[in-house]
Parts: structure tokens; sequence; C-alpha cells
């Protein structure tokens, strides 16, 4: 027994002959122990080889056919940082995934996460990024116009409140004037109340909401920014690759307008209507409506019921429809006859064909 409690005692050693009291076979196991651990032993490079792979912990140990505690001791050792992601500012993260997007205007989350590791850039999905600090509702709208549909004179021109995060307005316009832009901020602000800043693009649509805004808070309550957007529509394309569709043509683009703006715009309206009353996790799942109306404490009633049947004739007398000799009895008949919400089971291109139709028709009895 006392022999077995020394050979238990007996520390792994170099010497090529047994200790004193040490067996044969206790010698050599000792000394495949020994032989095993050289081979297995990792090298400082060979384990930053497979960390530069960026798979799990638990996945690297596989790969190195070690446990996640003898992992763990290793990077100890060789003083090699346990975190898996890159060390980068905001901004510069920012800049990088901005140069990205522009180059590649449709990647999704999946891929924007690999073109960043294929720049050696890895970081988390979700970023504890700095808090975004706004003491208030109405103390800054972010606004800014969407020109993703552009080439089919459609712009859709929104604005969120900083505080609560609730859309104070979304809609899509024929046009990108100034004016336009300053008719929806100017209902809001009925609605809502004005905030004491605004931030916005450089784009000339906000020359007279920035000259409001200067001119009831001041100078510094305009803000700048950049803003970059750019999307294909697939429907209005395929209307063009079929011919039925020209963009030069003011009756077309009449009929484009006629039958879409409205959809899209009811569109925008269910999304913002959904969008303000979706919770929000990290502020208690409270809602922006609820956010911005405790905040302000406004008593007015939120009717989240939509209509789906309201189409303004007077916006289908705008810029374009001059170009077109349709006058306000030709609307009303064409509005009677052929309802922009009416299903052709088609996506609304039977309906635009049946508009032009009828336009064709006016001008042959003109």
């Amino acid at each position: 027994m006392a022999n077995r409690e020394t050979n238990a005692a007996v520390q792994v050693s170099d010497d090529s002959t047994p200790k004193a009291g040490q067996t044969l076979c206790d010698f050599f196991f000792s000394h495949v122990i020994q032989l095993l651990l050289k081979l297995l032993q990792i090298s400082k490079e060979e384990l930053e080889n497979v960390l530069s792979l960026k798979t799990s912990f638990t996945e690297a140990a596989s790969i190195l056919s070690i446990s996640r505690p003898t992992l763990y001791k290793l990077l100890q050792d060789y003083n090699i940082s346990e975190s898996k992601f890159n060390v980068i500012s905001d901004h510069e993260l920012d800049q990088i995934v901005s140069q990205i997007k522009t180059e590649h205007p449709n990647v999704g989350g999946v891929m924007l996460m690999g073109h960043l590791r294929s720049k050696n850039i890895v970081v988390q999905r979700w970023l504890a990024r700095r808090v975004y600090s706004v003491p208030h509702p109405n103390f800054i709208w972010h606004i800014d116009g969407n020109h993703k549909l552009i080439r089919w004179k459609f712009v859709v021109h929104g604005a969120i409140d900083g505080y609560s995060r609730m859309l104070m307005f979304l809609q899509c316009s024929s046009n990108n004037r100034a004016e336009t832009v300053k008719a929806l901020f100017t209902a809001a602000v009925g609605q809502f109340g004005r905030p004491l800043h605004i931030r916005t693009d450089h784009g000339g649509e906000n020359a007279q909401i920035w000259e409001d805004m200067r001119a009831s808070r001041g100078e510094s309550s305009v803000l700048m920014g950049s803003s970059v957007h750019n999307q294909r529509a697939p429907i209005f394309y395929e209307l063009e690759s079929l011919g039925i569709l020209d963009l030069e043509n003011a009756t077309d683009l009449f009929s484009l307008h006629y039958v879409f703006l409205p959809r899209i715009n009811r569109t925008l309206k269910e999304f913002k209507a959904g969008y303000n009353n979706h919770s929000i996790s990290t502020e208690g799942n409270r809602t922006p409506i609820q956010l911005f109306s405790c905040g302000t404490h406004v008593s007015h009633r939120h009717n989240p019921e939509l209509s789906t049947a309201e189409v303004s004739i007077p916006s289908l007398s705008n810029s374009e429809s001059r170009f077109v000799p349709l006058n306000d009895s030709d609307l009303q008949e064409l509005y009677t006859s052929i309802h922009p919400f009416e299903e052709d089971n088609n996506n609304g291109k039977t309906l635009f064909q049946r508009t032009q139709q009828y336009i064709f028709n006016k001008l042959v009895n003109v």
C-alpha cells in the first residue's frame, strides 16, 4: 500500500531511468503521458490561426481537440484576448457600412456581416451602441425623403420624433418640391406641436421647412446630415419592359399616378399605424404613441381605424394632370368607373391599362 501511495506521488520527469521505488509500469506510463502532452501541445500560432476563423469557442476547442476550459487556459497563458470581436468605434463602423451599402444597395443583414468579415471586421449582430439621449417629445424630428421611386415621379417623405420614435408623417407625393414637404410638415406641426429642432439631409426640398424653423426656433434649430437611397421597383420596371409604360408620355404618367399613388399611400398609412403601435422592448414594451402621449400629456385619442376607400380627388388635379385634357367632370367620371383600389388580381396593372384607354378615348373625342 505504501508503495502505491509513493508511486501515486511520483512526478512526471524527463529522467530516462526509474526513480527509487518506481515500478517499470509506472515509469513507462509517466513517459507515455509526457509524450502525449508534447504531441497535444498547441502553439500560439496554431491557436491564433484557429481563432482567426471567428468560430465560437466551442467550435474552436473542437477543432483543436481540447476542452473549453483548456482553451481558456491557453488564451490566458498566451495572453490572447478572449473577445471574438473587433474593437471599432461607431463612427468607423458607420463609415464602412455606409460604403458597403453604397456599393451594394440591396445587401441584407447576413450579407452585410459577410462583407465585414471579408474585411477582417467581426462585430456583434446587435451592438451596444451609445444611448441616443433625447429629453422629451418634440425635441427633435428627423425628416427624410425616400427617392427609390423617383424614376416614376414618386417620392416618399417622412418624419420621426427622436424621443418616442413615433412617425409624425409618412406620405408619397408626385413631386419633390419644397412646398410639398412644407405642407406635410405644417400639417404635422398642427397635429402634434412644433419641434425644437429638425434634422434633414441637404436636399433643396427641405428649404422651406429650414426657413420656417429658423424663423420660429432660431438658426440652431436646423441640423443637417446625409442620406442615401436606391432600390428597384419590379412592377413599374415590368410595365416599361412590356412597352405599356412610357415615362415620356404624359397620359401614361398620369395613369400610373392615378392608380398607384393612392395604393402606395394606403400601404404607407397602414404601415404608419402599425409602426406607431408596435411595442419597443427597450422602452418597457410601450409603443411610440404611448411614449409620445405620456411625454407630452397629449389628450387626443388615437384612432387605429383605417379607411382603405379614400381617394383625394383634388390630389389628382396636380402638376401631372394639367398635361392631360381631363376636366373635373372627366376626373369624377374616371373615379366612378375605375376606382384605384378596385381589385384587378393583377397588382393594379389592369387598372393602369384601363385608365390609359379611358384617357385615349377622351382624347379621340376632343
